[in-house]
C-alpha cells in the first residue's frame, strides 16, 4: 500500500510520523500504558467513559478502532460489537496488535484518520481516541470528525484537546514567556457544529480530567432520517 501522506500537507511532522510507524517508538508507547501510573490511571477513566458511552448508544453489530495502536482497547471493543476492524497508520502498531490477540480482529487496516478506506457508513460505530490533537492544522482536525462521521452508521466516539481546557489555557497563558506553543484543540461549537452538518448530534462531552488533562469524550449519535 502506498503511503497515505505522500501527498499533501502532512498532517503531523515527520520526525513524529517516523517514531510512530518504527518498531521502536511503537514499543516505546505499548510500554507506557503498562508501566507508567498516570496512564494506567487514565486507561480506567476511558474505560469507565466507554462504559457509560456504550450503555447510550446500546448494541452495536461493528466498531472500527482508529488509530487502534497497539490494541489496549481492543479487548473492551470485543465485549461490545461483533466485529472490530483495527485501523491505524503506523504498521508497527498494526504488527504488534495483530501478534498480542492473535490476529482475532475482522480486519487490520491501514489508514490516516482524514481519509478511511471504507464505504459511507460502513461500521456501526467508529471509535477516534488520541489523534485530533496530534493533527497540527485545524481543517485535519475538522476533517478528521467529518472522516469519521462519513464512516459511521450509529455513531462516533472520538477524543479531542479543549480550547478552553485549564491545561490549554495556562499552555496560553505562559506561551510568550516559555516559547511553548498551545495544544492543538478544537472548540465543543466547532465540534457540534461538524457533527450537525454531517447529520449527527453530540449527545455527550466528557472530560478526561477537568485538571490534569485537557483531553474531552464526545459522543456523537447519528439523527434519524
Amino acid at each position: 500500500m502506498s503511503d497515505p501522506t505522500a501527498s499533501g500537507p502532512r498532517p503531523m511532522s515527520q520526525a513524529k510520523l517516523d517514531n510512530y510507524n518504527s518498531p521502536r517508538g511503537a514499543t516505546a508507547y505499548k510500554s507506557d500504558y503498562e508501566r507508567k501510573l498516570h496512564r494506567k490511571v487514565s486507561d480506567r477513566w476511558e474505560r469507565q467513559i466507554f462504559t457509560r458511552f456504550f450503555a447510550v448508544v446500546g448494541p452495536v453489530r461493528s466498531i472500527l478502532d482508529l488509530p487502534c495502536g497497539a490494541g489496549r482497547l481492543y479487548p473492551l471493543f470485543q465485549d461490545h460489537a461483533a466485529t472490530v476492524i483495527e485501523g491505524d497508520w503506523s504498521w508497527s502498531m498494526l504488527k504488534l496488535n495483530r501478534d498480542d490477540h492473535s490476529a482475532g480482529a475482522r480486519g487490520y487496516v491501514r489508514a490516516t484518520g482524514l481519509a478511511i478506506p471504507l464505504r459511507d457508513r460502513a461500521v456501526d460505530m467508529v471509535v477516534s481516541v488520541r489523534l485530533s490533537h496530534h493533527l497540527e492544522r485545524e481543517p485535519d482536525r475538522e476533517q478528521h470528525l467529518r472522516e469519521l462521521c462519513r464512516v459511521a452508521d450509529k455513531a462516533v466516539i472520538l477524543t479531542f484537546f479543549s480550547h478552553w481546557s485549564l491545561k490549554n489555557v495556562l499552555r496560553r497563558l505562559r506561551s510568550p514567556f516559555n516559547r511553548k506553543q498551545p495544544k492543538n484543540t478544537l472548540r465543543s461549537t466547532q465540534v457540534r457544529r461538524v457533527a450537525a452538518e454531517c447529520g449527527f448530534a453530540v449527545q455527550a462531552l466528557v472530560p478526561l480530567s477537568r485538571i490534569g488533562s485537557g483531553h474531552v469524550f464526545a459522543l456523537l449519535q447519528r439523527r434519524p432520517g
